[in-house]
């Protein structure tokens, strides 16, 4: 997968005034990645650095990446298992220069392989779907976003390596952008392509995501709250939550007779959330990019990530 990033990064139409490199963020200890990024140096139309990341956790390869940007003026993320359209960057860049944001986000479209139902490929749910160029009340994830560097060094931001394993970490590093009063903005230009794994292309994936959502959902909003108000205001929404879930899964099932998975399994996701603000309220996590449930830790992977630099 990492290849055919490369290669689509290779191809990209570059934004107006900007100087682009381009590096690969290993954090595989071996360094599994380093051959093939040599392979490419010598052909690549951009600068092309490779460094290693050893702490384990996509957190800590993104904290890597702010490091070697500390001197650029704008940093864009993309994942390694995703690639980009040729007009990416620009589009990013494009939006940047519009709106002078502290953030840019862009669409990331599912590709989904044979054995996924047919009816999931039509959902698209994996799919951030960004139809629209406009600002955002809320924030996006990492995976394909821009940020404006100066913003983040007067801010000192980082991600937060206490959620490395739980995962939203990117959420709460741009709700902390958003706080100190910076616009967050997206485009519907800026399209990059994520291959879904087999063994995410799978409900119980899909429960066990909207699950951990609600976690790192009630942990974001209790940033300003005491532990107790916060877990008090998890254990209502969560309760809320389940009941309405609960009820929104009935209705879909007896109105589509069971038929339509679509319509059923879209309502689990209120459940789930709802499950898992409950958790979050009896203090309990959930370790999405580990292996348990467990208490709460808060307060090769590969990444691909490139950055630009305004001239």
């Amino acid at each position: 997968m990492l290849e055919r990033l490369l290669d689509s990064l290779n191809k990209l139409v570059p934004p107006e005034n900007a100087d682009v490199s381009v590096a690969v963020i290993d954090n595989d200890k071996s360094g599994g990645a380093r051959p093939l990024v040599e392979k490419w140096k010598a052909q690549f139309s951009m600068p092309l650095l490779y460094e290693m990341e050893t702490a384990p956790g996509v957190t800590h390869v993104r904290n890597h990446a702010l490091k070697m940007a500390a001197d650029f003026d704008l940093l864009a993320f993309i994942d390694d298992d995703e690639f980009a359209a040729p007009e990416w960057l620009a589009a990013l860049v494009a939006r940047y220069d519009e709106t002078k944001a502290g953030a840019v986000f862009g669409p990331v479209w599912s590709i989904y392989p044979d054995s996924t139902p047919q009816w999931m490929r039509e959902w698209n749910v994996h799919a951030i779907k960004i139809t629209e160029t406009r600002d955002r009340i809320d924030p996006g994830g990492s995976g394909n976003s821009l940020m404006d560097m100066h913003v983040v060094r007067k801010l000192g931001l980082t991600f937060d390596a206490r959620l490395s394993k739980m995962g939203g970490e990117d959420t709460l590093f741009f709700y902390q952008m958003q706080d100190e009063g910076y616009r967050l903005t997206q485009t519907k230009d800026a399209s990059v392509y994520e291959h879904v794994p087999e063994d995410r292309a799978r409900v119980g994936w899909l429960f066990r995501r909207w699950y951990r959502y609600g976690i790192t959902d009630a942990l974001i909003i209790s940033r300003h709250s005491s532990m107790r108000v916060a877990r008090l205001k998890a254990a209502l929404n969560g309760a809320a939550r389940i009941a309405v879930g609960a009820l929104l899964i009935a209705g879909a099932t007896v109105a589509t007779l069971g038929r339509n998975k679509q319509a059923i399994y879209s309502q689990f996701f209120t459940l789930c959330r709802g499950f898992g603000m409950v958790t979050f309220a009896f203090g309990g996590s959930y370790e999405e990019y580990g292996s348990a449930l467990t208490r709460p830790q808060f307060g090769a992977d590969i990444g691909a990530v490139t950055s630009s630099a305004r001239s």
